[in-house]
């Protein structure tokens, strides 16, 4: 499934209105790194649909991907001007994806289509997670006191002082990064299904869901949908189950069929 993606021209279009958005309102962010990250994943998104416009896979995968990051960046620190201007470049992307779902069903069948679709959303869920532990100048400071009086003495079994806990925020949200890159796009999909499944458990252990219940809507939070995050996610594990819509797929060579490569491949 190597073909033109017929709709870079308005994800194109709309990721530069995204990008011009992003720049004429820097005095949203709060801070540099902020303002920096912003503007990067932004020039991406009009980048990624451009160049990669002869191959829909790679195209899809990773403009969605920088959109993601910015919507959500936007959307979650109230710079809505940028989060709603930049979500239009959903419209054409919803539009790839269900031509390549459908090119998928054709080449792969049903049943590896809906893996294939059920692990890009799950993959890039986790976006949602690390935009706020690596993309911002100042972390909020709930997620501080979260981390701090909730995940140390939990882990350490005391409060982790300051600046320390901005670097196990900053460990945290490189590793749901690397899941997302690795899972979500299906880059070696099945070391990211390992990385997800092993930083769900990590993470339920330290954040201490465990001992409030399992039902998630009980005050602190059960451990249902990290459960359900589990267990919809160590399948991946398997292998050959990443699917067309995969970088795995998408960049196969000779090279990967190297042993070390083709045990974390999921092509």
């Amino acid at each position: 499934m190597n073909h033109s993606n017929k709709y870079y021209i308005p994800t194109t279009i709309l990721g530069l209105l995204s990008i011009f958005t992003v720049l004429f309102n820097t005095e949203l962010y709060d801070g540099s790194w902020s303002m920096i990250s912003m503007s990067l994943f932004g020039v991406a998104i009009p980048i990624c649909s451009y160049i990669f416009r002869k191959n829909a896979v790679i195209s899809f995968l990773l403009t969605t991907f920088f959109t993601i990051i910015v919507v959500r960046n936007a959307d979650q620190h109230d710079w809505s001007i940028v989060g709603w201007v930049t979500a239009l470049v959903f419209i054409p992307l919803l539009c790839q994806l269900i031509s390549l779902a459908r090119d998928s069903y054709n080449t792969d069948g049903t049943h590896l289509t809906a893996l294939t679709l059920l692990r890009t959303f799950i993959g890039l869920n986790w976006l949602t997670h690390c935009t706020e532990k690596l993309f911002l100048s100042h972390h909020d400071v709930g997620l501080v006191d979260f981390f701090s009086n909730v995940v140390g003495p939990n882990t350490i079994g005391q409060s982790i002082p300051e600046p320390w806990v901005h670097y196990v925020i900053i460990l945290g949200g490189l590793v749901e990064l690397t899941a997302a890159i690795c899972l979500g796009l299906g880059l070696l999909t099945r070391f990211g299904a390992f990385v997800s499944c092993a930083y769900l458990v990590a993470a339920q252990l330290m954040s201490g869901h465990f001992m409030v219940g399992y039902t998630w809507m009980i005050p602190g939070g059960g451990w249902e949908v990290p459960f359900y995050f589990f267990m919809v996610t160590y399948p991946f594990m398997l292998p050959r189950n990443a699917g067309s819509i995969s970088l795995d797929t998408a960049l196969k060579t000779n090279n990967s069929n190297i042993a070390l490569i083709k045990s974390f491949s999921g092509a």
